[in-house]
């Protein structure tokens, strides 16, 4: 049902689509707004694969990964169907640690807590926020 495509420059427009969105940017440490063409010069010096979550050929999201530290983010339109939940047991299944930033306050701190993430005491502040980091081992 669920499958993961490494991103493409194609997907760019759709990326910012979702990432630009004010719910979005509200639980990410850096909620500024991007240009297509601030992504492309982004894309082009991109060390780490991103990926394209895909339901039955459509883009519902993606996942961002940075060695160990993963993140996923779901287009308005299909939040809470579960392919958040989906994509990081997909993207898990090979990993023996990962690691994420999450707000205190994001619903989706209970979603991390499920897959087994736990708070490891790293915490900064983020527009007044507490910023947490969670840490998965197998």
């Amino acid at each position: 049902m669920i499958n993961l495509r490494f991103l493409t420059k194609e997907d760019l427009p759709f990326l910012l689509e979702v990432r630009n969105d004010q719910s979005t940017r509200n639980n990410l440490e850096n909620n500024s707004i991007f240009t297509l063409e601030d992504c492309k010069i982004w894309f082009e010096s991109l060390k780490s694969p991103w990926y394209i979550i895909r339901v039955n050929n459509e883009s519902v999201g993606y996942m961002r990964t940075n060695g160990s530290d993963i993140g996923c983010d779901i287009h308005p339109n299909y939040r809470r169907k579960s392919y958040a939940k989906m994509a990081y047991q997909n993207i898990m299944k090979d990993m023996d640690i990962a690691t994420l930033w999450v707000f205190e306050d994001n619903f989706a701190k209970k979603l991390y807590q499920e897959l087994g993430f736990k708070e490891n005491g790293e915490q900064k502040i983020i527009r007044e926020r507490k910023y947490i980091k969670m840490t998965y081992e197998r």
